[in-house]
């Protein structure tokens, strides 16, 4: 007999944890229910698979949240695993769905320019030192990627650096770009409670990767990272993993890892090397999906060393190589 989804975990008065399973590690990813003044905040909703479904529907059970008292639904950002129930819960309730316009401004062009945008990807991946027999599989991953996504439009945007959540309570927005460009997290400043997304993890950094939609993500994951840091918060909601209560040190942790991963991203290119020779050499062993990742993350470290003068670039031949810049 199959289990039962778990039971709702309250972590503060009126915030309940739903774990939603996902297909893929980390294996689940948690939606956040907020009890409000006009009924309930549902932050994040899971990948629409039909366990997702269930677990979902399961936990509001629970906590009696019905159609009528679903208010409001928060994006904190458009990957799958956070947004795919979306639609599926707004024609359920009627809740308005809210995301980051720096958010929907990526899905737009990621969804809708892909079929146009397709026919260049393997000359990309081949300017990026991709073996020709790679290619292909790397371009396969995408489409996998691309194809989880439906045409989905949130019907408010949310503008700016920090904004009231919708629905009451004290609840706040705030951008926090890096793991992607509008993602936001939710923070109570009277309550000291901030619900991380995917923007600050208690066990692993999350993948800041870039890519022709997002050149230099990790100077703004480590800017905004700086700014949560000087948040007064005694609880951290993650999306992935417990709740903890170290913000400024995980922040401290997640930093050193940056430092470490440039050190190292620099010392490897003493000697010139494609990006994907150098992501292969910091992230040896992968299969195609979760390597498509970890050359994003290798074109974010050098995005970010080139800007700030430690490595260069040569773009002279048809794969592109990257060296020390010698002081």
């Amino acid at each position: 007999m199959k289990a039962a989804p778990d039971a709702p975990l309250q972590v503060a008065p009126g915030v309940h944890r739903v774990s939603i399973p996902l297909p893929f590690p980390p294996h689940e990813v948690a939606a956040w229910l907020l009890a409000g003044d006009d009924g309930h905040t549902l932050v994040d909703t899971g990948m629409d698979t039909p366990p997702a479904r269930g677990a979902l529907r399961h936990g509001a059970e629970r906590l009696g949240v019905t159609p009528r008292s679903l208010r409001h639904v928060v994006l904190t950002h458009a990957h799958i695993d956070h947004y795919g129930l979306a639609g599926p819960v707004r024609a359920w309730s009627g809740a308005r769905v809210y995301m980051h316009e720096r958010e929907e401004a990526l899905i737009r062009a990621f969804v809708d320019g892909w079929p146009a945008e397709r026919a260049g990807a393997a000359g990309e991946f081949a300017a990026l030192g991709v073996p020709p027999e790679v290619v292909p599989q790397l371009v396969a991953a995408t489409d996998r990627i691309h194809a989880q996504y439906e045409e989905f439009r949130p019907d408010e945007l949310l503008s700016g650096e920090r904004g009231a959540l919708p629905g009451g309570g004290g609840w706040e927005w705030m951008l926090t770009p890096g793991h992607s460009p509008g993602h936001v997290s939710v923070y109570h400043p009277e309550r000291r409670i901030l619900i991380a997304g995917d923007h600050v993890l208690p066990r692993i950094s999350p993948n800041v990767g870039a890519d022709r939609y997002v050149p230099d993500p990790l100077t703004e994951y480590l800017a905004s990272l700086g700014r949560v840091r000087e948040l007064p918060v005694d609880l951290v909601l993650p999306s992935h993993g417990a709740p903890f209560a170290e913000l400024a040190g995980r922040v401290d942790g997640i930093v050193a890892h940056h430092d470490e991963r440039n050190t190292r991203v620099i010392a490897l290119l003493a000697r010139p090397r494609s990006a994907y020779r150098l992501a292969l050499e910091l992230f040896p062993g992968l299969p195609p999906d979760t390597l498509l990742h970890a050359v994003r993350e290798t074109l974010a470290h050098l995005a970010y060393l080139e800007r700030v003068g430690r490595v260069r670039r040569s773009r002279g031949g048809e794969v592109e190589e990257w060296m020390e810049a010698r002081r």
